[in-house]
């Protein structure tokens, strides 16, 4: 059976907002296509390089291009997840604490801000502009550049519930299941 009240009190840690980040990040704004192009034009021209015969500089500017074409990418992700690790240093989500309570209803989902004194909001559903369900997670975004991530098994109803009460009161394509 369905609940209409649901609450979720959010306890965060470094591994599930790194898994947000990166879901949110290279799947949903889809940020690795500039960095994959980047690669690939310098994958052409290290190939070009190496197959240009006749002087011996063209190996090594075919070697130099090569590096470039595999180091910037990765240098990206790296610097990404070096990010994402200073953030939840900067959170201090070590060991994991809690940082939000989202108390769901039929009418609105109120929010409260554990992370700081008297910061509550509601928003009502027809604001939101979409959810995800991932494995492991919820995500709800209650603005294209702010989403709240809700852990399975931190509410007081089972993940399903949860996915239920959204699917009900969101507006219709604003749900999404990704599992």
């Amino acid at each position: 059976m369905a609940k209409d009240m649901i609450t979720v009190p959010v306890r965060m840690d470094y591994k599930t907002l790194r898994s947000f980040s990166l879901y949110d990040t290279f799947i949903l704004r889809k940020r690795w296509i500039k960095p994959t192009i980047f690669g690939v034009v310098f994958l052409i021209f290290a190939i070009i390089c190496f197959a240009a015969a006749g002087k011996e500089q063209n190996w090594l500017l075919g070697t130099v291009m090569l590096v470039i074409a595999l180091g910037m990418p990765a240098v990206y992700v790296f610097m990404f997840l070096s990010q994402v690790k200073a953030q939840a240093k900067k959170l201090r989500l070590d060991p994991p604490r809690k940082v939000y309570t989202l108390c769901f209803s039929t009418e609105k989902v109120h929010i409260t801000n554990d992370m700081k004194a008297n910061e509550e909001t509601d928003l009502e559903w027809g604001k939101i502009p979409a959810a995800f369900r991932r494995n492991g997670a919820i995500y709800l975004y209650a603005a294209p550049t702010r989403a709240f991530i809700l852990p399975d098994g931190q509410g007081d109803a089972s993940q399903d519930e949860l996915w239920a009460l959204l699917e009900k009161n969101l507006r219709k394509g604003r749900a999404h299941d990704k599992r």
